[in-house]
Formats: C-alpha cells, structure tokens, sequence
C-alpha cells in the first residue's frame, strides 16, 4: 500500500501502528492509559515489555487491538533459549505477536548461522500462532548488512522485519532503510518501521518506502495532525 500527502487516512493509520510503550520506568496507570488510547484510536496492537503483557492483554479485552511484546529488548545480546523462554511466557500471558532484537554483534561479524539460529528459537517459542517481527537495528549494523539481515529472518520464519528499537543512539527508521528492507524481502513478508517517527511527513515517507506497521508512542499527536488537514 501506498499513500501519497493527503491520501492519508486517520483510520487507515492508526490500523498500521503498533502504539508503544517501551521505556523503563513505564508504570501500570501509563499503560492501562496506553491501551484506552489503542482503544479509541483503533490501532493495530499495543506493544510493551513483558511485564506489562498481562495487563495489556486483559485490558483490551474483545477491542479487536492485539497485545504485542518485545523480546531481548533493547540489546538483543542474551542467549537464545534465554530470548526463546521471553518469548514463550509472552505467548502465555495473551501476545500475539513477538518484536525480537536480532543478535547484532554476530550480525556485523556476518555470523549469520548464528543470527539465524536464534531467531528460529524464537518462531519455535512463538508457536504456529503468534506472529514474529525481527528488529534488525538498521542504524547500527549498515546499509550493506540489511539484506543478509533480511534474508536470514525470512529463513528462519520472521513475519516482518523491523528497523530498530528507538534506543540506539546510532538513530531510528531510515527511509532509505525501509526502502532496502522492502526490496530484499519482496510484497511477501511486512516491513515495520520504528524509531523517530513523530510527525505525518516521516509517516508518508515511511509507507511510501515500503513499510506497512509503524511503531510509535505519538499516535494520537499523528491523528490529529491528520484531520487538521481534512
């Protein structure tokens, strides 16, 4: 799908975002807050730490809004089955679908048996259901490693690519990532964007690119700056 200026709809939108909390200090009112937002805006899921998974999921109720959760989240460092077992308690608790950080010192070595082994502990962990996103971290591990980064997620039955976390410092979405990540994994598997993206230009830019989930905390601030320009 893509848009064009104001070819943007605010509920065409909002179906695209994962709407996120993800800082430390989130606290169980923020995010019961977080998921009455999702509730009103009709998001596509609410995306938290796994601590608050429970919460999420049973404060959504029947709202049609997923629960989501992220995995060895920020770093991406820990072992396998330590990513897996995250992952299998997050299923438990009501995710359907998982956000896991790749292993990005082995992805910028190109050990990409090892990146792939433990992303296909985590879809093992996920189950036949829950959907898995890979976090590539695009800003720190380089353009030229994107598409080995993308084929290995595909291989080992990632739904989606994403591009970052949004706590590196190295930096969020790029365009021009999307637009790679959309050209190595093809119409078939979906691109999520993620990281910096606070305003209704980066959001058209990003789907124009390729990207069809967003990950952002500013949606309301995004949907209103939508039917501003009705």
């Amino acid at each position: 799908m893509v848009w064009h200026g104001s070819g943007m709809d605010a509920i065409e939108f909002a179906a695209m975002v994962d709407h996120t909390l993800l800082k430390a200090e989130a606290t169980a009112d923020q995010v019961r807050r977080l998921c009455e937002e999702a509730r009103e805006y009709r998001t596509h899921s609410v995306c938290v730490n796994g601590l608050w998974v429970s919460l999420v999921h049973d404060s959504l109720g029947d709202s049609g809004v997923a629960t989501c959760a992220v995995v060895g989240f920020p770093l991406g460092a820990g072992v396998p089955a330590a990513k897996a077992r995250e992952a299998e308690l997050a299923v438990e608790d009501g995710a359907a679908e998982i956000d896991m950080v790749m292993s990005i010192g082995q992805a910028i070595e190109g050990d990409w048996d090892a990146v792939g082994r433990d992303i296909a502990a985590v879809r093992q962990a996920c189950g036949p259901d829950a959907l898995l996103k890979v976090i590539l971290e695009t800003a720190v591990i380089g353009n030229e490693r994107i598409p080995s980064a993308c084929r290995t997620a595909v291989a080992n039955g990632a739904d989606f690519v994403k591009t970052s976390t949004g706590f590196h410092p190295a930096g969020g979405a790029s365009v021009e990532a999307v637009r790679l990540m959309r050209e190595t994994v093809g119409p078939g598997t979906g691109v999520k964007a993620s990281g910096g993206i606070r305003d209704l230009a980066t959001v058209e830019a990003m789907v124009d690119a390729g990207a069809d989930r967003l990950g952002l905390s500013g949606t309301a601030a995004i949907v209103a700056e939508i039917e501003k320009g009705r």
